[in-house]
């Protein structure tokens, strides 16, 4: 059977430095802080849903919660029951937990890794309109969910079947590669709705997180997203480039808590009818450089070589 498991409906963070985070959300992402609505959560908005990032004082700095959407109650039982029959664990959580992350209710249950993966139904629009005060053209959201999130696997192979045999995601393709330095990069890609990926799986990290990534609605709130990075120094770490998966201009710069963000524009959707899964030999197609590399020795007059 399906999971009915459709998007990623929140990103739930613990934290140690709150007041840094909120800097780095309201004043350089754009996006919008809600009204906590209890468990010491505190909740941030993309669109018109109460909660899409939640915060949590504590030491881990790291993802602690994945919250997935499923149309309906009668849904979540179905995929409550595919979950044990499948071998995990999956509980019911207090009506407190739920009403905290900005839903009517939600089970719990762990992907192989150990982050909490829960399962929902019911957000809760909150009672004003989101504010675009910094991102005009507002975040992509929708059917494709809050975005996309690169996690630790422990073994992809396992992790793979975990989210695609149990939660019913498809394979969006894999990036292989060699980077300077012997650096192996492999990576896969899962979807769970037309987004080329939900979920990026690779090995080898720090944190359950590499980093999350949060889609805007147009190129130019892209670029100012980058000067009001800068402005506010926030290292930025890979500037401006575009995969050759996602085709997504992007660029990636650090959180408070040291994982990264992705801010993009663009990209294209996965129609599961046509899509062919594809290994791609290359991170990016253009961009994506660090903007403090020492840039190249600039001829001293025209025409004479570096």
């Amino acid at each position: 059977m399906g999971s009915g498991v459709h998007s990623l409906g929140y990103f739930l963070f613990e934290v140690s430095d709150l007041d840094a985070w909120d800097r780095f959300l309201t004043k350089v992402l754009g996006v919008e802080r809600g009204e906590a609505l209890g468990e010491g959560l505190v909740p941030y908005r993309t669109d018109e849903r109460a909660a899409r990032i939640l915060l949590r004082q504590g030491p881990a700095d790291d993802l602690i919660a994945l919250g997935f959407e499923v149309p309906s109650e009668q849904t979540l039982h179905e995929v409550t029951t595919h979950v044990r029959e499948a071998g995990h664990s999956a509980n019911p959580a207090r009506a407190s937990e739920a009403k905290a992350r900005g839903v009517e209710g939600f089970v719990r249950t762990f992907e192989p890794g150990g982050v909490a993966v829960e399962l929902f139904y019911g957000p809760v629009i909150a009672d004003t309109p989101f504010r675009r005060e910094r991102v005009a053209a507002g975040f992509v959201t929708g059917e494709q969910g809050v975005g996309h999130l690169a996690l630790r696997a422990n073994s992809i192979a396992e992790t793979r079947s975990y989210f695609e045999q149990v939660l019913s995601f498809g394979l969006s393709d894999h990036i292989r590669c060699t980077l300077p330095g012997d650096f192996k990069v492999d990576i896969t890609f899962l979807h769970v709705n037309p987004r080329h990926h939900t979920v990026a799986l690779g090995s080898g990290l720090p944190k359950h997180l590499h980093h999350f990534m949060l889609q805007m609605g147009s190129l130019d709130d892209v670029g100012a997203t980058l000067d009001r990075a800068f402005a506010s120094n926030v290292r930025v770490v890979q500037g401006l480039g575009r995969h050759p998966n996602d085709e997504m201009v992007t660029f990636y710069c650090v959180t408070p808590s040291g994982f990264e963000c992705e801010v993009g524009w663009g990209g294209r959707t996965v129609d599961d009818s046509t899509w062919e899964p594809t290994t791609y030999n290359r991170i990016s197609d253009w961009g994506h450089q660090s903007p403090y590399r020492r840039p190249p020795k600039r001829p001293t007059e025209m025409g004479e070589q570096p």
